[in-house]
């Protein structure tokens, strides 16, 4: 075996580690995330018996101040329990209408971030199916370039850099599901622990 066919044999197990370290490349499932399938907000989920609010949260100051603040990314759930107990703090327990109408619009803004991280999971499991698929027609096209012998080892050379990008690719659509998965948690989690603290400031 000359050196060129040692080269190509180590490039074909090094891309093979990490396949062998996971298993056999696989695409995502079609609900990669622990938890179960991710529905539309309720805000009885949030606010157990909460009856819908009346009148538009929009169309209140305080509830549309609050959900603004609330269900701002860059403002952490901690940040939020420090804005509802100072507003009460200052004007006293929030009106249970306007609480309400709060829980409204963060069920309302809620369901539209749901809908991004949704649909950037189906493009991922999506991503993932494809370059699966590209794996192991990359796979089978190296093992038929290998039996050509030392005429196609430019051939193999290169299918080889393929699916080291294609296994590559895989992996990242399996980080990105991860933490679009890990988001998910953590937006419904905040929102229940907003809510708690609204109710627990409302009369």
């Amino acid at each position: 075996m000359n050196l060129t066919r040692l080269v190509l044999l180590s490039l074909c197990l090094a891309c093979a580690f990490p396949a062998f370290a996971k298993g056999p490349p696989k695409p995502l499932p079609d609900w990669p995330c622990s938890g179960s399938l991710a529905g539309p907000l309720e805000p009885a989920m949030l606010w157990a018996g909460a009856v819908p609010a009346e009148g538009d949260w929009r169309a209140d100051p305080v509830a549309r101040q609050l959900v603004d603040f609330l269900t701002a990314g860059e403002n952490s759930p901690a940040m939020g329990e420090r804005e509802i107990a100072d507003y009460a703090q200052k004007n006293g327990p929030v009106p249970r209408p306007t609480a309400l109408r709060v829980v409204a619009g963060m069920v309302e803004r809620g369901n539209e971030l749901r809908q991004i991280l949704l649909k950037g999971l189906k493009d991922q499991i999506i991503r993932s199916h494809v370059l699966a698929d590209a794996v192991a027609q990359n796979a089978a096209a190296i093992d038929a370039a290998q039996k050509q012998g030392d005429d196609a080892q430019h051939q193999t050379a290169s299918l080889v850099e393929a699916r080291r990008q294609n296994l590559n690719g895989l992996d990242d659509a399996d980080d990105t599901a991860e933490r679009l998965c890990h988001r998910l948690t953590y937006d419904e989690t905040k929102l229940r622990r907003l809510a708690a603290a609204l109710k627990a400031h409302a009369q």
